[in-house]
């Protein structure tokens, strides 16, 4: 077997497994937003680069945003004001702007999601360090900052890193609504139940997007899959509808809409053609011989030395039918042709496949027809089909186990048998 084929039975294999898990998690369902592992990283990998990128913008506007919020500082705590640009603008902005730097280099799907909620739990533990360095009275009541960075951080993150950062920000909160001062007696306790409707609302849409994301995704592989079960259907169908299913190499049908074709551009390039015709010399003899699948088998063997002599991308290798072979090439002269069908010849009887039947030399041999042509107004395929098969029809008739061919005059000349003496 190819590695072609092995490589493609093992890309059908993996995409059947894929497709498995698909519907089995389809069917069970993910309450828990997880996705078996194989599965799971898949998904991750597929939203990666959008991701990424929506996650890079959002970062640059996060800084921005953060930077922004010195505004509040003058306003309300302008105690902290010169300490507050220094953590937004000299602590805050760099390590979010080198952890984009850093996500878009190493590309690892997980962490882009872990490194979105760090991001925020930075932010939240820089705003409560600012708030913290306040003496003013007006401190307790800029714990609503904290909410903006809640949503804006979970409106990207995902639902797990989404809750893990809720829990350390409920956490931050629960620890600066009992240290700050609180003048009014109610602010501590308001803002807090204030963050968490928020974490519980925030979390809870997060969930459902999340959900419907993945949802959607299964959906969509479950669609991709169908469609590529279907394509290679009928990939399928055609190459078993071209292929001969004993050989693996073209049948009839394909050989003689091949050489049509090529015979129509050798026309419009006016470039030269050639066929040539291989007989499995006394075949029934060997069948008779050795039966019927030891002959399935030789008829494989030679197919395969048929096709290792001739590799170009313009030549195609066919099974005419019974022990008949055709090799169909384009572009080709008349000497190049005949040094193909000596090789084949040579190629074949070098297999040493035993012949216990034949007349001749005791291995598996094959008569070999060539001719060549350049296309004329008014000629066609047939005629270059009639005379390799001329030629092939010579070479079984002065004996077998030879190479025949026919030049551009109508005359055919044979070359001796192979191993002549060992006969």
């Amino acid at each position: 077997m190819s590695a072609a084929v092995l490589q493609s039975e093992e890309a059908i294999s993996a995409e059947a497994g894929h497709a498995e898990r698909v519907e089995q998690t389809l069917t069970q369902g993910f309450p828990a937003l997880f996705f078996p592992p194989a599965l799971e990283a898949h998904f991750l990998s597929h939203a990666e680069s959008a991701r990424r990128r929506v996650i890079t913008e959002a970062g640059v506007a996060a800084v921005v945003l953060f930077a922004t919020m010195v505004m509040a500082d003058v306003l309300l705590t302008p105690d902290t004001v010169r300490f507050a640009l220094w953590m937004r603008l000299a602590v805050f902005a760099p390590v979010v702007l080198v952890g984009l730097v850093v996500l878009n280099a190493v590309r690892i799907p997980w962490l882009t999601e872990w490194l979105i909620v760090l991001a925020g739990m930075f932010a939240v533990s820089l705003t409560a360090l600012i708030l913290l360095q306040s003496q003013g009275r007006w401190a307790i009541a800029r714990l609503v900052e904290i909410n903006i960075i809640v949503v804006y951080t979970c409106t990207l993150a995902r639902f797990w890193p989404a809750l893990a950062l809720c829990a350390f920000t409920f956490v931050v909160q629960l620890g600066l609504a009992s240290t700050l001062p609180d003048f009014t007696g109610v602010l501590a306790l308001n803002t807090t139940l204030l963050l968490l409707a928020i974490i519980v609302f925030t979390l809870y849409g997060n969930y459902t997007l999340e959900r419907d994301e993945r949802l959607a995704y299964l959906l969509a592989q479950r669609e991709q899959a169908l469609q590529d079960a279907l394509q290679m259907s009928h990939e399928q169908l055609a190459r078993m509808a071209r292929t001969d299913a004993l050989t693996e190499v073209a049948n009839r049908r394909h050989a003689e809409d091949f050489l049509s074709q090529s015979w129509a551009h050798a026309q419009q390039r006016q470039s030269s053609m050639a066929l040539v015709m291989i007989d499995i010399d006394h075949f029934k003899r060997y069948n008779d011989h050795h039966g019927h699948l030891s002959g399935d088998r030789c008829l494989q063997a030679v197919a395969r030395a048929l096709s290792a002599c001739s590799r170009r991308a313009g030549d195609l290798v066919a099974r005419l039918g019974g022990e008949e072979f055709v090799l169909i090439m384009s572009d080709i002269d008349h000497a190049s042709a005949l040094a193909v069908a000596q090789r084949i010849q040579a190629s074949v009887q070098a297999l040493a496949w035993p012949h216990a039947g034949s007349p001749g030399l005791p291995v598996v041999t094959v008569s070999v027809g060539v001719a060549s042509m350049r296309p004329r107004p008014g000629s066609d395929a047939m005629q270059l089909l009639k005379r390799a098969d001329d030629a092939l029809y010579a070479a079984k008739a002065q004996g077998r186990n030879r190479v025949c061919e026919m030049d551009g005059h109508g005359v055919i000349r044979c070359a001796p048998p192979l191993g002549e003496d060992a006969a």
